[in-house]
C-alpha cells in the first residue's frame, strides 16, 4: 500500500481522536469537516466531474479490504 494512505488515515485518525477528545467537537462533526476541506483543496486542481469520478470509483471501491493504488506507466 501507497505510503500517502498510511499518513492520510493517520491524519484522520489523529483529527477525529481530538474531536473525541475535546468536549467542543464531535468526531461526526470533524469528518464532516474534513471531508469538506478536502473536496475544496481537491476542486482546485481537478474538474468538477473528474472529482465525481473520483468519488464515485471510491464509493464502489469502499466495499473491498484495499483500494487499488496506480501510478502513471
Amino acid at each position: 500500500m501507497a505510503g500517502e494512505y498510511d499518513v492520510a488515515r493517520l491524519c484522520i485518525a489523529q483529527a477525529l481522536d481530538t474531536a473525541d477528545q475535546d468536549r467542543g467537537m464531535s468526531p461526526q462533526s470533524m469528518a464532516d469537516a474534513l471531508l469538506a476541506t478536502l473536496l475544496g483543496h481537491m476542486l482546485k486542481g481537478r474538474t468538477r466531474k473528474d472529482l465525481m469520478s473520483f468519488i464515485e470509483f471510491q464509493i464502489e471501491a469502499s466495499g473491498e479490504d484495499e483500494f487499488v493504488i496506480t501510478r502513471g506507466c
